[in-house]
């Protein structure tokens, strides 16, 4: 995002907020980039009358809302946010075919959908869960109806239906808690190479993009890595080998 575009977006978060402080209402942005997030999280001191809150249908989810609430509305904040979740099954799934992130992202937006509308998607065996804006939801049941060669049938999920998140768990050891100690062990490459992944701008931390190899990374932080996928970091507290390394567990997201 280039300068002219951070500051149209920070100039479109103050009118939001002025139009929830006004109207005494919430108000709510799009499922943001990684860089409007950053402009968001970066503007939360210089708003007044309003509280901010980033939500995107689970606590897991990468891609998020940001809402503005006045104090009467605090409360019931994440049950307001216009974010519901579809779930995508095969029609017929004897016949159905492998298919990826990127091949339910791919398809829906082929249907003329722009990114900011759909929010994280989540796979469990052959069903994917998809999350979107409220005001988008009968369209993509209705349209989304072909994932490659796969015919699809597609429904909004009840409250308390959404499977918890499967991972892939590996432990490993590093020297320190630096994203490219962490980022080598998440992508089983050398610090080297996640350097450069790291300084292209290609690693996402706690929602933001993450320029610094030598950022230190806390437990339970959220990370993305362009090409290899999106993982949750647990620090092993007092756990450490016998040279000394801190043990860290991986989740891989599936």
């Amino acid at each position: 995002m280039d300068e002219k575009k951070e500051h149209f977006f920070a100039r479109h978060l103050e009118d939001l907020a002025n139009r929830a402080y006004q109207g005494n209402y919430p108000v709510f942005t799009d499922f943001m980039t990684t860089k409007e997030y950053g402009i968001l999280n970066k503007s939360k001191g210089q708003i007044s009358g309003v509280t901010v809150v980033c939500w995107g249908g689970h606590e897991d989810c990468s891609h998020v809302i940001g809402g503005f609430f006045p104090a009467d509305y605090l409360a019931e904040a994440e049950n307001l946010f216009p974010v519901v979740c579809i779930r995508v099954q095969p029609k017929n799934k004897k016949y159905a075919q492998a298919l990826s992130h990127r091949d339910y992202l791919g398809a829906i937006l082929n249907l003329g959908m722009e990114r900011s509308k759909i929010g994280d998607i989540r796979i469990s065996g052959e069903t994917a869960f998809v999350f979107c804006k409220k005001d988008f939801a009968s369209f993509v049941i209705d349209n989304f109806t072909m994932v490659k060669h796969t015919p699809v049938v597609c429904e909004l999920v009840k409250a308390g239906e959404l499977p918890p998140q499967q991972y892939e768990e590996k432990v490993h050891s590093v020297a320190s808690l630096r994203l490219d100690n962490v980022v080598a062990a998440m992508t089983g490459s050398a610090r080297k190479k996640a350097a450069e992944l790291i300084t292209q701008g290609a690693v996402t931390a706690g929602h933001e993009e993450r320029t610094s190899v030598s950022f230190h990374c806390l437990d339970g932080m959220i990370m993305t890595i362009r090409g290899y996928g999106k993982y949750k970091l647990e620090v092993l507290a007092d756990s450490y080998t016998k040279k000394g390394k801190q043990k860290i567990k991986i989740y891989k997201y599936m």
